[in-house]
């Protein structure tokens, strides 16, 4: 850092970075990044100045680093791995499925965008894989929504969330577990209805048992909703 040869330092920040060394790789980047006349080598002391960051785990900075690389070097033949780079802290920084998930959001976006700009890039199968990833991520986040509307006695709004859920994910792993959350809502709903709500609403179980049989006759549930299914049919003809 003292020292005024700024070759030395270039060439000791690479050693740094290539043991591994990153965050006094990134102190003497740093202090060199405006050090040069020469854009070339501006341009890849920025560029391993960012995966610095990025590999001290700072992905909020690196984000920005990254794009910022593709403003300032607009013609580098690095664009495509940087823009990707910078998507990828996004991914990076998408939390656990049990918080907001906001930033996950975002991450999708910026991948996404990453695959428009870049078409033909050997990189889009790997953005598309942490698209789906994420989206995973979302998938399973609004699937422990749900369940907690029937899991706090909210039999109604659990039912219309499966609806809703079922429709933003046709292809959901959770399609076994949710058509027997939701039987269990129209149970629990029917059996507790007023007198004058009652018939319909048993109807409505006996229904939801059936389409559960219907698509899982081997399933996991299938116990359970048999009997299920006998304590409704016992209401219904007692009604």
């Amino acid at each position: 850092m003292k020292s005024n040869d700024l070759e030395f330092q270039y060439s000791k920040a690479l050693d740094y970075y290539n043991n591994e060394d990153y965050n006094r790789s990134v102190q003497l980047l740093e202090k060199l990044l405006t050090s040069f006349n020469d854009r070339e080598k501006t341009e890849e002391i920025y560029y391993y100045y960012a995966y610095g960051i990025f590999n001290i785990q700072d992905y909020v900075s690196a984000a920005y680093h990254f794009k910022n690389f593709n403003l300032k070097f607009p013609g580098s033949l690095k664009n495509e791995e940087i823009a990707f780079m910078s998507a990828y802290c996004y991914y990076m920084q998408s939390p656990r499925s049990n918080l907001d998930q906001q930033k996950t959001y975002d991450a999708i976006d910026k991948l996404q965008l990453f695959v428009s700009n870049y078409k033909d890039s050997d990189r889009v199968s790997r953005a598309n894989e942490l698209i789906l990833d994420l989206n995973k991520k979302i998938e399973k986040k609004n699937f422990e929504i749900v369940k907690s509307y029937y899991e706090t006695g909210k039999y109604r709004s659990a039912i219309y969330a499966i609806d809703d859920f079922l429709f933003r994910f046709p292809e959901t792993m959770f399609l076994e577990n949710l058509g027997y959350i939701q039987l269990q809502a129209y149970y629990e709903l029917g059996k507790n209805s007023i007198e004058e709500k009652k018939e319909q609403r048993i109807k409505e179980a006996i229904f939801a048992c059936d389409n559960y049989l219907l698509a899982f006759p081997s399933g996991k549930y299938k116990k359970e909703t048999d009997s299920i299914y006998k304590k409704l049919k016992e209401i219904q003809n007692g009604l």
